[in-house]
């Protein structure tokens, strides 16, 4: 292609890409065929002088995640390349969330938080979410600076819009303790808030093999019990089985949004990676509680494998 081809051809790529002109305007304006435009614009391609660039955020697969939401009826997925290590990796997971986040949470939203690690890492990565409520999903677990407290605070810093916590434990000792602090005013606010939630991120927690901070707080014998119920994982406290079932044990004690509740939300993004987890998110999968899913790349695979 001569240099007055390559300036032509040029000059149809930008008003192509650029300005948004259709061939036919395009063919119009520069007194051509609509049939030389296109002859012009595919010259342009093969010479180099348009080059089409796709760029997927923070390593995200594009086709495994289309092939797990797919494969599970997901309204999203993003299987994401990490590292190895598994903090890194939380931190990676945490950034694509953080991300999605950012995409999909509107000014019209009530934004639900639950508790995991993997959610420790979104507010240090978020750095856009719509001005919208955020209301804690769960009581404490953990350490202070690890809480659901915690990470509805740091969310609603970003976004300036008003956060609800809950101040108590995620299980208490008994049903008696746990009615007494749902009736306590900030935490019945915010568990009545809870019908309210529009989107909701959440944690899965793996019994077996454990990798749960529900299942480390509890003593050794009740842990036995409910497990030798079946118990496979849990997303808010709910407990469930291999296929999904929920399994009964823990309700009545626990500070957190009940799972008649969370189904009712319209859009719940499980967040979380690694192989202890990879059972406990299929179960949550199969459960309905949730309807999008964030996690790493081998997991994806492993969840792919199993189904």
């Amino acid at each position: 292609m001569g240099p007055e081809r390559q300036m032509l051809a040029a000059l149809v790529a930008t008003k192509h890409y650029f300005e948004k002109q259709t061939k036919s305007q395009i063919a119009d304006e520069l007194e051509l065929s609509r049939f030389q435009v296109a002859r012009l614009l595919d010259a342009a391609h093969a010479e180099g002088i348009v080059r089409i660039t796709v760029e997927l955020p923070s390593g995200v697969d594009a086709e495994l995640s289309d092939r797990l939401r797919r494969r599970f009826g997901l309204t999203r997925a993003l299987a994401v390349v990490t590292a190895d290590d598994p903090a890194t990796r939380r931190r990676q997971l945490g950034k694509v969330a953080a991300d999605l986040l950012g995409d999909v949470v509107t000014e019209d939203d009530c934004l639900g938080v639950a508790w995991g690690r993997t959610l420790g890492s979104i507010p240090a990565a978020l750095t856009r979410l719509a001005t919208c409520p955020v209301v804690q999903l769960t009581g404490v677990a953990g350490s202070v600076s690890e809480n659901t407290v915690e990470l509805v605070r740091q969310m609603s810093a970003v976004n300036g819009g008003p956060a609800t916590p809950i101040y108590a434990p995620f299980v208490v000792a008994d049903t008696a303790t746990a009615r007494g602090l749902r009736s306590q005013s900030g935490i019945a606010r915010a568990l009545e808030l809870h019908r309210t939630v529009t989107r909701a991120v959440v944690g899965v927690g793996s019994w077996d093999p454990p990798d749960s901070k529900m299942h480390d707080s509890l003593p050794v014998e009740e842990r036995r019990a409910l497990l030798a119920k079946g118990v496979q994982a849990e997303v808010c406290g709910t407990l469930l089985n291999a296929r999904g079932g929920v399994v009964g044990g823990l309700e009545d004690r626990c500070i957190a949004i009940p799972a008649e509740l969370l189904r009712q939300v319209p859009e719940v993004i499980a967040v979380g990676g690694g192989a202890t987890k990879i059972r406990a998110m299929l179960a949550a999968i199969r459960s309905g509680l949730i309807h999008g899913l964030v996690t790493d790349a081998t997991a994806a695979e492993e969840l792919l494998s199993l189904e």
